[in-house]
């Protein structure tokens, strides 16, 4: 429990919780929607293996876990510096060792985290029904299917989280978030019937 106050303790000094949101919300949208594009292209192209739409999203969501841990921890890690920074000059001392200095240092590791677990997380979501697919439990079909459908679920309730942080109309704002996903398809599926 000490473990669990402490960092809420640090999210609260370093004032990480809304910018770990914002890292949330855009890195789970662009895993959801690099994994439907990978999905609906496969299925735009006629490629019937599993494996390759597995290895291909599997691919995508790794590299962009990786790219949100690094770009996530390298910005706040930069602004953090300068926080700190300007805070030692009006203080006159040097505060790498107080709390203030530590919830710092965290609050580029909490960001680097969320804003790589975030798109990792939607993307391997996204993907789940291809292992049924792999294993012969479900058609290719109907993994593209449910993938394209959960794909297009997590987008929508992305937007609705949006609704509710910003006490707004929650439906409103998860469309919004949804239209993009059903637009995305559409393409793809337009250029499967050419």
């Amino acid at each position: 429990m000490k473990f669990l106050d402490t960092l809420r303790h640090y999210i609260q000094i370093s004032g990480v919780g809304p910018i770990s949101r914002r890292y949330f919300i855009m890195n789970a949208f662009d895993g959801a929607t690099t994994v439907l594009g990978v999905v609906a292209g496969a299925y735009a192209a006629g490629i019937t293996n599993d494996s390759w739409v597995i290895l291909s999203a599997l691919g995508a969501t790794i590299a962009m876990g990786m790219s949100g841990f690094a770009g996530s921890f390298m910005a706040e890690e930069a602004e953090n510096a300068k926080k700190m920074n300007t805070l030692e000059k009006m203080m006159l001392t040097e505060l790498k060792d107080s709390v203030v200095g530590k919830a710092n240092r965290f609050a580029s590791i909490w960001a680097a985290l969320i804003g790589g677990g975030a798109p990792a997380l939607t993307g391997a979501t996204c993907l789940l029904p291809f292992l049924f697919s792999s294993h012969g439990i479900i058609p290719v079909s109907l993994a593209v299917q449910t993938s394209i459908a959960v794909a297009l679920s997590i987008m929508f309730l992305l937007g609705a989280v949006l609704g509710k942080i910003s006490s707004r109309n929650i439906v409103i704002h998860g469309a919004k978030m949804l239209a993009v996903g059903v637009l995305l398809t559409l393409i793809f599926f337009t250029l499967k019937l050419t």
